[in-house]
């Protein structure tokens, strides 16, 4: 008996209806897919500093207790409050950045009349090296206590400060005639979560005597 060449060709098909329902099924989901993991990564990527630093209280009172100690004796940068805990390197170069907080050569001095200027990166799996270095450097308040050890001698300044302006702007390496310390980082925003390379955050604090 011949087959019928009408059933035949109506098979087929619906043999191909069928198989490009599962290929634009398994599309969907692919894709479908794609943006839940896009979206919780971007929910990491948003929640990851604020999750490091309110995470983080024995590390934020291990740092107090460490500036309170006489052990530190190298130029070093130690903010509690956003988990900042690096040498200063001097000179703002690559090499000085990979390892710490680079010293931005021509700027003044901790102790004297003149603009600190202090530069490092943002997010520390960026570079190589274990220091936490400016991750967390936007989510400091006004008023938070930043140590600078400098040539055996301990300074204490008070974030004043926070804004960002562009890479180019005479401001990031502003002289001033009176103390102040201003510490410099690419910026990064919590609403859009990403580094800028043309964006600079810029951190102004000023000294005050200790009690």
């Amino acid at each position: 008996m011949e087959s019928d060449p009408d059933i035949s060709e109506d098979e087929n098909e619906e043999k191909k209806r069928s198989l490009g329902s599962l290929i634009l099924y398994l599309a969907i989901n692919i894709i479908a897919i794609a943006l839940i993991l896009t979206g919780l990564s971007l929910i990491f990527w948003i929640a990851r500093p604020y999750a490091s630093l309110y995470l983080s209280s024995a590390q934020r009172e291990a740092l107090i207790t460490k500036v309170s100690s006489e052990e530190i004796n190298e130029n070093r940068i130690i903010i509690p409050s956003v988990l900042v805990d690096a040498p200063i390197i001097e000179g703002f170069t690559k090499e000085a950045l990979e390892i710490g907080i680079g010293h931005v050569k021509g700027s003044a001095v901790p102790g004297e009349d003149g603009n600190v200027i202090l530069a490092g990166h943002n997010y520390a799996y960026f570079v190589s090296g274990e220091q936490n270095l400016f991750s967390l450097l936007h989510l400091i308040k006004e008023g938070s206590k930043i140590y600078v050890f400098y040539e055996g001698k301990r300074y204490v300044y008070y974030a004043k400060d926070k804004k960002t302006v562009s890479k180019d702007s005479a401001e990031v390496l502003l002289p001033t005639p009176y103390p102040q310390l201003t510490l410099v980082a690419s910026a990064s925003s919590w609403s859009s979560a990403t580094v800028s390379s043309t964006r600079r955050l810029l951190i102004k604090a000023f000294p005050k005597k200790e009690e």
